[in-house]
């Protein structure tokens, strides 16, 4: 979009995962190569069209675009351009599906619908390449090599994405599994004790373990709570139980084994590479971050510089600054 284009104008960010989405609406200075100014914000439920179906990831969007005009004072109306960074749009034919829809509720002149990964490159900390890992309800990350221009159909090296079933390996919904399993194990008298049977027995308010499988089996029980189990267990590895320890520490060598795969496929070991990291489980967390950071250490592939991307929803808001002009 030309600086003219958006003198006057409005944009839109939106950063959607498997538990819930923000959008941002912010104005676009006159001067060329000045940053949107946020004008609001607003949050909305899970946005992963793969995981939480089309229709809820839809409805989660539009709920936090909403938000965000209420809170900017505004009421909603199409702006000129909208960038939806969403996770499980992989695929060409579910971001085509997105866009579709946001063209029918006419939310902007144009939309660009793109990776939840891809909007991080666009965070000015850095220059726009590297690895962007993240870790929140489910796991990802992208390699974009330097010089590339970055555009929403630029392209990215991909490594992970594949959803709970097929992968998501370090992610929170998989750590919150594994320390359920590792809760029960203990229970059992199968694996060692631990801090995490009496944490996640309280979090689900069960009395048993019989009482933690039939919440767990509940209908108001899903990916998100799943995945917020993982609190539990970040905060008993600050502990020093051994058990949460050594659950946190294979989730940081899988997030670590993305970057690594990406790393050396692109050529980036010989100067290093800027790292961004964003998602719930690693903003979150200083613990896990220094553990991915240490793991890349030692396998000689360190990172020359390391972003957390605390707010990718504006991110997805410059993204849409730099898209070409919409049509009229």
């Amino acid at each position: 979009m030309s600086a003219t284009d958006t003198a006057a104008g409005l944009v839109l960010g939106v950063d959607g995962g498997g538990s819930r989405c923000t959008a941002v609406v912010a104005r676009c200075a006159a001067a060329p190569d000045s940053e949107p100014v946020v004008l609001g914000r607003g949050h909305g439920g899970a946005a992963n069209p793969r995981v939480a179906g089309r229709d809820t990831a839809c409805s989660s969007i539009s709920a936090a675009i909403d938000a965000a005009f209420a809170d900017a004072g505004l009421a909603p109306q199409p702006v000129a351009s909208a960038c939806l960074g969403l996770a499980g749009v992989g695929l060409a034919d579910e971001r085509d599906a997105i866009r579709d829809w946001a063209g029918r509720a006419g939310i902007a002149r144009r939309v660009v619908v793109v990776s939840d990964g891809l909007v991080l490159f666009a965070d000015a900390s850095a220059e726009p390449w590297g690895v962007a890992l993240v870790a929140g309800t489910g796991s990802l990350a992208l390699a974009r090599r330097r010089d590339a221009p970055l555009t929403a159909d630029a392209a990215c090296d991909r490594c992970g994405g594949w959803g709970p079933i097929l992968g998501d390996e370090g992610s929170g919904h998989a750590l919150g599994s594994a320390t359920l399993k590792a809760a029960l194990r203990a229970g059992d008298g199968r694996g060692p004790d631990t801090l995490l049977g009496i944490a996640v027995l309280r979090r689900f308010n069960a009395e048993t373990p019989a009482d933690l499988v039939a919440r767990i089996h509940s209908a108001d029980v899903g990916r998100r709570e799943i995945a917020d189990v993982a609190r539990e267990t970040l905060a008993a590895a600050d502990a020093g139980d051994a058990v949460a320890v050594a659950l946190v520490r294979a989730a940081a060598g899988d997030l670590a084994a993305h970057v690594l795969a990406l790393a050396t496929r692109n050529g980036f070991a010989a100067s290093g590479y800027p790292l961004r990291l964003a998602g719930g489980l690693l903003t979150g967390s200083g613990t896990l971050r220094r553990l991915v950071i240490d793991a890349l250490v030692a396998a000689g592939m360190p990172p020359e510089s390391v972003t957390v991307v605390a707010d990718p929803a504006f991110a997805a808001a410059r993204l849409a600054v730099v898209q070409p002009a919409p049509r009229a």
